[in-house]
């Protein structure tokens, strides 16, 4: 199996992380990537080894007051499918703004800036976005001291090597996942959520199929009695059944708690939704025009429950505009 796989060793000025990464990609829509991670202490390292699906893509900035600069990074980024560049700044105060109001993964900083040092605009970064991972960019050796309590993914002296970009993009990936726990949600065929690329094994198949509900209204609020017509439509709507909905919610509540996944269940007096921003989900990002996930739609959708034909034919519509 190895024998697929090529080496890559991703050298990080930033000295207290070694990497190996060994790279398969021979999948159609998938990278997998076999990381070996050493973390240096004290003369001592320990050893992490995971298999990672590099199928999201690091949405990211680029400050620099340097328009030759800007090109260059533009220029090799555009060789890297998984990074996406929202956005260069020539100015910090925009950049800042912008990363106060919306999501961003990743920002590339010229050290060099005329106005003001890079590093505190990294700073000013990190307090508006504590998981943003920081790659700066230098014409010149120099000291790091000054970096070490942001934790960089990477220093990198220009002009750039060929490929260097990608290597540094896949260890920020890589970085951000071991920051913040993953969770995604696989509706496409059998429903299933994952832990960081571990699936939730739910000891019950009804609190599984309510999860799957809730994923499906997107945030949409469910009330008691639209529990009771999906979830129990052959019981009457009585005590009884409604006591069955509020069993059902602790327990849901409970498998969540114990895979780490809590956040995305919302309880409010009456109703339930799920919080969208809490994870990744395969018909979300297709609705949202990603065309890998598109790609990857076979025109089964939560097959395991018949109240979802209605969503299936909405999406077989959706595949052939």
């Amino acid at each position: 199996m190895m024998s697929s796989f090529t080496d890559r060793t991703i050298k990080l000025n930033f000295l207290n992380y070694s990497m190996l990464i060994f790279t398969d990609k021979s999948r159609k829509h998938n990278t997998i990537h076999l990381i070996v991670l050493l973390t240096f202490k004290h003369e001592h390292y320990t050893i992490e080894i995971c298999f990672l699906i590099l199928e999201e893509i690091m949405k990211t900035i680029l400050i620099s007051g340097e328009p030759c600069v800007i090109e260059g990074f533009l220029h090799e980024a555009g060789n890297v499918e998984e990074l996406e560049v929202l956005r260069t700044f020539q100015e910090e105060n925009e950049a800042l703004d912008m990363v106060s109001r919306q999501e961003v993964d990743l920002a590339v900083i010229d050290l060099e800036m005329q106005k003001v040092n890079g590093a505190d605009i990294g700073w000013e970064l990190k307090k508006r976005n504590p998981d943003i991972q920081l790659i700066y960019l230098t014409r010149q050796q120099r000291s790091l001291m000054d970096l070490i309590t942001l934790h960089p993914v990477a220093v990198l002296e220009m002009p750039f090597q060929e490929g260097e970009i990608e290597y540094v993009v896949e260890s920020a990936y890589l970085l951000s996942k071991r920051k913040r726990k993953r969770i995604y949600a696989r509706t496409f065929g059998h429903f299933d959520v994952f832990v960081d690329g571990r699936p939730i094994m739910f000891k019950s198949a009804k609190a599984k199929e309510f999860l799957a509900f809730l994923i499906d209204r997107r945030g949409g609020t469910v009330s008691t009695d639209q529990m009771i017509n999906v979830l129990w439509e052959d019981r009457p709507n009585d005590e009884s059944t409604q006591n069955l909905c509020c069993k059902l919610v602790k327990t849901l509540q409970r498998e969540l708690r114990a895979a780490g996944a809590e956040e995305m269940l919302v309880v409010a007096r009456g109703s339930r939704s799920i919080n969208v921003e809490t994870f990744q989900c395969d018909m979300y990002e297709m609705l949202d025009g990603n065309q890998k996930i598109r790609s990857q739609y076979m025109g089964e959708y939560l097959v395991d429950y018949s109240w979802s034909e209605g969503q299936t034919a909405f999406l077989d519509r959706f595949l052939h505009e």
